[in-house]
């Protein structure tokens, strides 16, 4: 109810931050022409419905942009806003103002709404773990296994690959190189075509339905009556908005960011949850890596597909393993086909799968608290004795 309470207020100042972001929506753009003028047509395709599909055109940095990184930064957030309130907008159009009676339940949703609704940073904390939890987090498994698995076409001829592709897809708690994970990027990018046909590392060779429904749900963008071709574009503008807003950060350098600021910029790269509560110290880490994957070569960046698989690292979350050892043994919900494998198998199976790291790593802490159980209880009895 409370942020029902707020709702007028709130959607005022949305209102109000939709005329700022045209304008500083519309310098940008100009800014976009100007800088590269090739590719006017193209970058504007929204507004003549020619959608602009090639990232390797789209991918572009403004090395002089004439906009402080703080005010590059407001303008994203009014644009995530206005994607955010798309849906409940477009449903009480269709629908002649009728939806409004929903409007309890949407105020309820805190992960749909804009930030206008939170202004204290307990607030802005609390929605971010929704959003994350919600959006993110519930959406990175089926999103991840889909790129990962085209991306795999790609690495396949050379083993030298498998230690990078392996610490960004098999969970969030394995070590990663950027460097190294950018040197398979740019691989990608030189290969071009995989060797199944129409598989390329470009986004126009996405599988438009299914493919496209799993990044959006990932990013939390709007896709319903959203033309796939226009989806296609919406992907490269995003990129090359973050890819903008790290050349200002650069410029200026990260001590002019502060604690939340900093911890809001690796949330929209999806490389930080707010769940996490990281320091400083690592989430300037964690954004120096992303700064380092994403480190042109020639003017080239690394592919979309390898850059969203990335961040789905970052959310994979496996839950809490919290069994004892022999729990390993059964399954937590058993099917006929695990019943007829024999448990060693399956046993096998699950410390050699995607969660081999975190596995490892429980069996360690289960080894050391037996052993710490078993100390307790043997000075008990001679204790007792």
């Amino acid at each position: 109810m409370a942020h029902l309470a707020r709702a007028p207020a709130a959607l005022a100042s949305f209102a109000g931050n939709c005329s700022k972001y045209a304008k500083l929506s519309g310098v940008y753009h100009a800014a976009l022409e100007k800088a590269y003028p090739m590719h006017a047509e193209e970058v504007f395709a929204e507004f003549q419905l020619q959608y602009l599909q090639d990232e390797r055109k789209g991918l572009v940095v403004i090395p002089d942009l004439q906009m402080d990184r703080k005010t590059f930064t407001e303008m994203l957030t009014y644009g995530e806003d206005i994607e955010r309130m798309s849906q409940p907008l477009l449903m009480t159009f269709l629908s002649g103002g009728a939806s409004l009676f929903a409007l309890p339940f949407w105020a309820n949703a805190t992960h749909k709404l804009p930030s206008t609704f939170f202004s204290t940073e307990d607030e802005i904390r609390a929605g971010g773990k929704a959003r994350d939890q919600e959006v993110h987090i519930k959406h990175a498994p089926i999103c991840a296994h889909t790129q990962g698995r085209f991306i795999e076409y790609f690495i396949s001829n050379d083993t030298k690959f498998n230690e990078a592709f392996d610490s960004i897809n098999n969970g969030f708690m394995a070590p990663k190189n950027p460097e190294a994970i950018r040197e398979m990027g740019l691989h990608m990018h030189k290969m071009g075509h995989g060797p199944i046909p129409f598989l390329t590392s470009d986004i126009s060779s996405w599988l438009r339905g299914r493919e496209m429904y799993e990044v959006n749900a990932f990013l939390g963008k709007q896709h319903f009556f959203v033309d796939l071709k226009a989806q296609a574009q919406r992907f490269v503008a995003f990129y090359r908005n973050l890819l903008q807003e790290d050349a200002l950060i650069q410029k200026e350098g990260l001590s002019s960011l502060n604690d939340l600021e900093l911890y809001k910029i690796c949330n929209r790269r999806l490389i930080a949850r707010w769940e996490e509560d990281l320091t400083r110290a690592q989430l300037e880490a964690r954004l120096s890596d992303w700064l380092t994957l994403c480190t042109p070569d020639n003017g080239v960046f690394v592919p979309i597909k390898l850059l969203t698989l990335y961040q789905t690292a970052h959310f994979k979350d496996p839950g809490y393993i919290d069994d004892k050892l022999e729990s390993l043994d059964t399954d937590a919900f058993p099917t006929a086909q695990s019943w007829a494998a024999d448990a060693f198998e399956r046993r096998v199976e699950f410390e050699s799968g995607p969660l081999s790291d975190e596995v490892r790593a429980h069996l360690i802490r289960l080894k050391e608290s037996e052993a710490k159980l078993a100390e307790e209880q043997k000075a008990y009895l001679a204790a007792r004795a």
